[in-house]
């Protein structure tokens, strides 16, 4: 978010406060001249009755302070209700299920940016850390969340296709990201059709990150593709937790090939003299999205304030502390939904 954005909203609020500061002395005055009016009006009344009248416990002094104190409270509860803060909103934070982190550090590195987006959206923003993909889904399809961070393009693509979200941004970064299947065999597969041959003619299982990661999601769907076109049954697969013990299910033997989505140990695999079969086709991860009750002018705040973070130095700071140097950048609508389609949604 620029300076002049700040600056920008620091303004609008002193305004603001200078307005209800005026209204509350005006009504302060109108009050003060209708109690006279009505006092004198009353005991000239009372004295035509013959009734004694009971204001002079009651002094000028002492009703002003009372209506003062009065007004006071009313104008620091309007003023209150106009400021940032008012509604609370969740923002969500999911950085994968197959890379091991620490959630409370992450928490505090995301809070700067909620932060952020609470001035913007005249809100508090609460950040939430969503390590478990069910929860994920199921908050999601409740419309828990008003803005999720989330690694799995699948998981936040669900959404998006269902409607109730929208997309805003994505990781710069991560526009490709893409599942590498690692191997030590000597084959050297040149097609889909040749790939689905190699794969089919094994005995054993392909190896593969966690179930409903996007990374075997992107393993199941390449494996689709090369049995069909090979006209063979697609291999089945062997799951294990995180993406650094992909290496070891191929080195103990344990599968011929497994897939791992992480650029450093596919680097660290070939400089060791390992294999890459093949690859999938890429996707982009780490999307931010917003849910659509939010409306249009807060999903391109959120779409701005995100797009604009490299642009200037204490932003390049923030995306530095959640891992994001390069920043984010919007994607088509249309082919973000066009993947639900390849990934078997």
């Amino acid at each position: 978010m620029t300076k002049a954005s700040f600056r920008l909203i620091s303004l609008s609020m002193r305004i603001m406060q200078m307005s209800l500061k005026s209204i509350t002395y005006v009504i302060s005055i109108g009050f003060i001249a209708r109690y006279k009016n009505f006092r004198k009006r009353s005991e000239a009344l009372n004295r035509s009755l013959g009734v004694i009248t009971s204001f002079k416990g009651c002094t000028d002094a002492m009703f002003k302070k009372s209506l003062f104190l009065t007004i006071v409270g009313l104008a620091l509860a309007c003023s209150a209700s106009a400021q940032p803060g008012t509604r609370t909103l969740v923002f969500a934070i999911n950085e994968g299920v197959t890379y091991r982190g620490n959630s409370d550090a992450a928490r505090q590195n995301y809070k700067l940016i909620a932060d952020d987006l609470g001035r913007l959206l005249k809100a508090k923003v609460n950040v939430e850390m969503i390590a478990d993909y069910g929860t994920l889904e199921k908050d999601l399809a409740a419309k828990t969340y008003d803005i999720a961070f989330i690694h799995a393009t699948h998981i936040a693509l669900a959404p998006v296709k269902k409607g109730t979200y929208s997309l805003a941004v994505t990781s710069k970064a991560h526009l490709n990201y893409k599942a590498s299947f690692l191997t030590k065999l000597t084959a050297t597969p040149k097609s889909p059709a040749e790939v689905g041959k190699v794969l089919g003619s094994s005995t054993k299982m392909i190896g593969s990150p966690d179930t409903n990661s996007i990374t075997a999601w992107l393993i199941r769907a390449t494996l689709r593709d090369a049995a069909e076109a090979a006209k063979a049954p697609a291999p089945p697969l062997k799951f294990t937790r995180y993406q650094d013990s992909i290496p070891f299910m191929v080195e103990a033997g344990f599968v011929d090939v497994a897939a791992t989505a992480s650029e450093a140990i596919v680097k660290d695999w070939v400089a060791a003299g390992g294999k890459v079969l093949t690859t999938s086709k890429s996707v982009p991860i780490k999307n931010v999205i917003v849910s659509n009750a939010l409306g249009n002018e807060a999903l391109e705040t959120v779409r701005t304030y995100f797009t604009e973070l490299s642009a200037a130095a204490d932003g390049q700071a923030k995306l530095d502390r959640i891992g994001l140097k390069q920043g984010f950048v919007t994607y088509d609508p249309a082919a973000y939904l066009a993947l639900s389609g390849w990934l078997g949604m």
